[in-house]
């Protein structure tokens, strides 16, 4: 065999790591989005009223930064929900859909930023809250997840909470709420969101 023949083999099984990284990792943080569906009790999907299409409510986007600014973008395939980092990281956003029940409209979207290293076993899961926070999952044990489940339901909460005259640099990162437009005189107002 010439050295040649050896590099060959060297490569293919260097691509293999990196096709094997690439779906272990995925499976990750697809396992993420459903472990925290199921830990916070959201139904799986609703139904989008502009068809008969139902939308679920957590699911993984692309994770872009343009500018230097954070940004979720609906991936076009799953092979572009996550983008490799230099440092071996992935990093890719979880959506969760907040409504005031199943049939009202519009729902808002929160997102999570997020970045994930799977190796030897563990996870390691790093969550964009005042700079990256940094989590140790150990798959399959659901305890692992619930520290990192809480400070992302702190994160919801604290943006929950904030007030009107507050100002937008009051909010986490990686959030954008949409607010309601002012009452119309003619229109009862909703009673307020109850804070938790």
């Amino acid at each position: 065999m010439s050295i040649f023949d050896d590099l060959r083999i060297a490569y293919r099984a260097s691509q293999e790591t990196y096709r094997d990284y690439a779906r272990n990792s995925l499976a990750a943080a697809q396992e993420l989005a459903h472990s925290f569906r199921e830990y916070i009790g959201a139904p799986e999907t609703y139904a989008d009223p502009d068809g008969e299409t139902r939308r679920p409510y957590v699911h993984l986007l692309s994770f872009q930064i343009p500018e230097g600014v954070p940004t979720a973008v609906q991936p076009e395939s799953q092979n572009d929900i996550l983008t490799r980092e230099p440092d071996g990281f992935w990093r890719f956003a979880m959506s969760l859909t907040l409504d005031r029940d199943l049939e009202s409209f519009p729902k808002q979207q929160l997102v999570f930023f997020m970045r994930l290293k799977v190796r030897g076993g563990a996870w390691q899961v790093q969550l964009l809250d005042d700079g990256f926070q940094e989590f140790r999952i150990s798959p399959p044990r659901g305890s692992d997840n619930k520290p990192l489940f809480d400070h992302m339901i702190g994160m919801v909460r604290r943006l929950l909470a904030t007030k009107p005259w507050e100002g937008v640099e009051k909010l986490p990162i990686g959030f954008e709420l949409q607010h309601p437009n002012p009452v119309d005189d003619s229109e009862t107002p909703e009673a307020p969101l109850a804070q938790p």
